[in-house]
């Protein structure tokens, strides 16, 4: 149950998730691709029945190429919604156009594929969240900075009635973008990202607001979580809520790639006070299992903080997998990895992968802080490309408990300070 969700090599953000009723669950998204400001043409759909194994269909939905089910536009697809009703699937999709920017799908099966993509009349803008009612009544969520809301059409695929503005806006309730609506015990949650924490320019921060109405009106409620520091360059979150055999969650995204428009699906589990509020949670890398087996493979990339020069990059080999990892270690970066557990592990070694070239470096290996305590440092010695790679081994001292681990990246030489000094692939504890 690790996070991110997506497979390697592959960048879905902007998660809508819903358990539909084959009993499956289903995470809607962008896709982002290399060379796109954001997003891309076409839509992957995620699925699992465990939260664990995630299988993937590719172009669930296009605007150009294979799969295309657009006959009226070829812009990028942003984030969608999909929901089922009457045994039909409706994917709600928008595009990176400021005009008739809000379309409709439908498919007979929740893996898709959502053919004859048509315009929603009236409805302008981006991020479309669909929400049905205990009474069966569908509405429609979108926008920018100003929330626009209304009831839908019995065949879901028309506004029905007058549009309602301003249920959240940028000033009152930090609303930049984002918008998705779920239900709990009467209580209506509008969940957004924000820019309540980060400045103006940066909504990072996923937030909700609730209310007695779908229509509002909505007061702000508080932050449910935050995804600052999970990379460099980062400006945005998106994501909703979601119910799953009694257990709530929180589907969020984190950026990869150095890059604001490289992003990928996270999730957490989340808990509601006995008031209807939602308790602020953390990001991990344990994502909705409990604390991981130190003596597991840990990919990199699957770092939830990261501090400084490094960023998330992945290699595409000819003939090979796509493998994600942590790029450009400069002294003084570190990145950190939540939780393990070493309770009864007496484990004695640590384990790790550079790829490519390194400079003489050490990392240290530290529980619950950059300054927590030292188990152990692993001597890089300098490589130029003798080999593909190289592993690393070193001491540790014996832990027990849950810990987070931080690498902390120091460089040997005053001269390589502002080098970068490794790329890490992965990492493991053992006997």
């Amino acid at each position: 149950m690790l996070n991110p969700i997506a497979p390697p090599g592959v960048y879905i953000a902007d998660p809508e998730v819903r358990k539909m009723p084959n009993g499956k669950i289903f995470l809607y998204g962008s896709k982002d691709d290399v060379g796109n400001q954001w997003c891309s043409n076409n839509y992957n759909v995620l699925s699992t029945d465990n939260l664990v194994e995630w299988n993937m269909e590719q172009t669930s939905f296009a605007t150009e190429g294979v799969g295309k089910q657009t006959d009226y536009t070829t812009q990028l697809l942003y984030a969608p919604d999909c929901i089922e009703h009457n045994g039909k699937y409706y994917l709600y999709y928008c595009l990176a156009t400021n005009e008739e920017n809000e379309g409709v799908a439908v498919s007979d099966s929740p893996y898709g594929p959502f053919k004859n993509g048509q315009i929603m009349k009236g409805a302008e803008g981006i991020d479309p969240s669909v929400f049905i009612d205990d009474d069966g009544q569908a509405y429609l969520f979108w926008g920018q900075a100003n929330v626009k809301g209304a009831k839908l059409s019995q065949d879901m695929k028309q506004i029905a009635g007058p549009i309602t503005e301003g249920l959240l806006t940028y000033k009152v309730h930090k609303f930049n973008e984002g918008s998705s609506v779920r239900k709990h015990n009467g209580i209506y949650y509008f969940v957004y990202a924000s820019h309540v924490r980060h400045g103006e320019s940066n909504c990072a921060t996923l937030c909700y607001a609730t209310s007695t109405s779908p229509l509002g009106p909505y007061t702000y409620g508080g932050v449910i979580i935050d995804n600052w520091g999970s990379g460099r360059n980062l400006v945005n979150n998106h994501g909703c809520i979601e119910e799953i055999d009694g257990q709530w969650y929180v589907f969020y995204h984190r950026p990869t790639h150095a890059s604001s428009t490289m992003r990928k699906a996270c999730m957490e589990p989340i808990f509601f006070e006995k008031d209807g509020t939602i308790r602020e949670v953390e990001m991990t890398t344990q994502g909705a299992g409990g604390p991981i087996d130190p003596t597991l493979r840990m990919e990199a990339a699957r770092a939830c903080l990261m501090d400084g020069n490094v960023f998330v990059q992945v290699r595409r080999p000819a003939n090979d997998i796509p493998v994600e990892f942590l790029k450009d270690f400069r002294t003084g970066d570190h990145a950190v990895w939540r939780y393990f557990d070493f309770t009864g592990k007496n484990l004695k070694q640590f384990t790790c992968k550079t790829w490519g070239n390194t400079q003489d470096a050490i990392i240290e290996i530290r529980i619950d802080g950059v300054g927590g305590q030292l188990l152990g440092t692993v001597d890089i010695a300098a490589h130029q490309e003798e080999t593909a790679y190289a592993i690393h081994t070193a001491a540790v001292q014996k832990v027990t408990g849950i810990h987070a681990i931080y690498l902390v990246v120091r460089s040997k030489k005053e001269q390589d300070k502002s080098k970068d000094l490794l790329n890490l692939e992965w990492f493991e504890f053992g006997r």
